[in-house]
């Protein structure tokens, strides 16, 4: 069921849009209802006819001719077929089942180079979590009532509060009798407050979301532009905001009708109003289940010890399938919230990004894992670098997880893609036909210039080669 929203958020998949039925399903905050979505490398749109039977210009010849040129590379005998497509890429192949003599690289390329990861890093906090937090760990955001009938909010760092979740809490607070309240304080003390990671380059793209103890919607805006150019409310559960107004009106096109479709905009301006907004759409929704607010939004503090508590909303869906959704579709503001939580339950509150590097430095620790220069958790700072060798590590520690990753379509490849401008990474098991439960590792790393899909020509001779072709133990070359 999700898909849209954490598609919104995405670096690091090449997904075509028709895969996902987009516009076959009803509007929802979070799922399959908009796949549009944008990457670090997005914003300059090859040029393409605009109308069939238009001839293609040179951008496309230009693709052509290097995928012609993949295909030739690939077509070179082993292993020259890989070191040519690869160039001063790292490439390697293990096989961790080889027997007692322990893991026996099948094939490496520049295996201990350093390398920026991109999304591929995304396998590490995944790993991390399900030991430190455990598959079936659930968050919760959590409500309470002070004396002067003051409505608390204490964020806890949900990495899917969404639109739907938030509704289903207002209901159950209404339910509970609640009828009137004063202010509505924001408490985010869960984390370090004013949280801007390593990577985020302000811009309006969901995928550069803030982080913070409590976030709506991935701390996104969502609406929908109608047939008369009108902004109205993407659906009942994600009333508009002033803040979401604000947004729309400076992304609207200049002297133009907008044209009819949804939107998704990160709120960028500061980790503070990406909050205020969170405040804001529980203020509307509490509004709209009758419950009269007196007061306004109030940003920071902490839960007095006097107050009340109302309710616990404990989201519904579990780590292990927020992780697979998150790895389906590379979502960097989940990954964070879950790579700061791993630090706030390891050493306390409140969450910092250090707290979070240490809690999954100290995991590796643990197996006996180098230590990764990682500086946040999703891959999105270009500070991150990891060796070939290194991932290998890392997807030795996975492998127990390895149903979380993304599969092929034949399910002969369960893999985790990273991709920003100039950098496309790959890694994750080759599942041999025989052996199903022993698969193969393999990591392909490329960072600087490339062919687009040069990483899946790698990954389709290094298939025919060890899985499709000679037996899986063969070393030769």
């Amino acid at each position: 069921m999700v898909a849209s929203l954490i598609l919104a958020l995405a670096v690091g998949t090449n997904l075509p849009r028709a895969a996902w039925g987009a516009g076959s399903e009803k509007k929802v905050t979070g799922t399959k209802a908009n796949t549009g979505r944008k990457t670090q490398s997005a914003g300059k749109k090859a040029s393409v006819g605009k109308a069939k039977g238009k001839k293609p210009r040179k951008a496309r010849s230009k693709r052509n001719q290097a995928a012609s040129r993949l295909d030739e590379l690939a077509g070179l005998p082993w292993p020259e077929n890989v070191s040519r497509l690869a160039g001063q890429g790292a490439v390697m192949v293990l096989d961790n089942h080889a027997g007692a003599q322990g893991p026996q690289e099948l094939y490496s390329l520049n295996p201990d180079k350093m390398f920026v990861p991109a999304s591929i890093l995304k396998l590490v906090t995944a790993a991390a979590a399900m030991e430190i937090l455990g598959p079936g760990y659930q968050f919760r955001t959590d409500f309470a009532l002070d004396d002067d009938g003051g409505l608390w909010v204490v964020g806890r760092g949900d990495p899917f509060l969404v639109s739907e979740e938030l509704c289903l809490a207002v209901g159950k607070l209404a339910s509970l009798g609640l009828r009137k309240v004063g202010n509505i304080y924001l408490d985010s003390s869960f984390f370090e407050p004013g949280l801007v990671l390593d990577g985020n380059t302000f811009t309006d793209n969901p995928y550069d979301a803030y982080n913070g103890a409590l976030g709506v919607n991935f701390n996104t805006v969502n609406y929908l532009i109608d047939q008369g150019g009108r902004v109205v409310e993407y659906n009942e559960c994600t009333p508009l905001t002033r803040i979401t107004l604000e947004l729309a009106e400076k992304n609207a096109p200049k002297g133009k009708k907008a044209k009819a479709g949804e939107r998704r905009l990160n709120i960028s301006q500061s980790p503070q109003v990406a909050e205020e907004q969170s405040g804001l759409m529980i203020k509307a929704l509490l509004e709209r289940a009758g419950v009269e607010v007196s007061g306004e939004v109030i940003l920071g503090g902490t839960v007095p010890a006097s107050a009340t508590p109302l309710y616990s909303h404990v989201n519904g869906r579990n780590l292990e399938g927020m992780l697979a959704d998150l790895l389906d579709h590379s979502n960097n503001y989940m990954t964070n919230q879950i790579f700061l939580i791993l630090g706030a339950e390891v050493f306390g509150a409140p969450a910092t990004m250090e707290k979070g590097r240490q809690a999954v430095l100290d995991y590796l620790g643990r197996h006996g894992l180098s230590r990764l220069n990682m500086v946040e958790g999703s891959g999105l700072s270009r500070n991150n670098s990891v060796s070939a060798r290194q991932m290998g590590e890392i997807l030795s520690v996975f492998e127990p997880n390895r149903h979380l990753a993304k599969a092929s379509g034949d399910g002969s490849v369960l893999y985790k893609t990273g991709t920003m401008s100039d950098i496309q990474t790959l890694a994750g098991y080759l599942v041999r036909p025989d052996r199903p439960d022993e698969p193969l590792w393999f990591v392909i790393l490329l960072n600087g210039t490339y062919s687009p899909g040069t990483r899946e020509k790698i990954l389709s001779v290094l298939k025919a080669r060890f899985i499709d072709g000679p037996a899986s133990g063969d070393s030769s070359g």
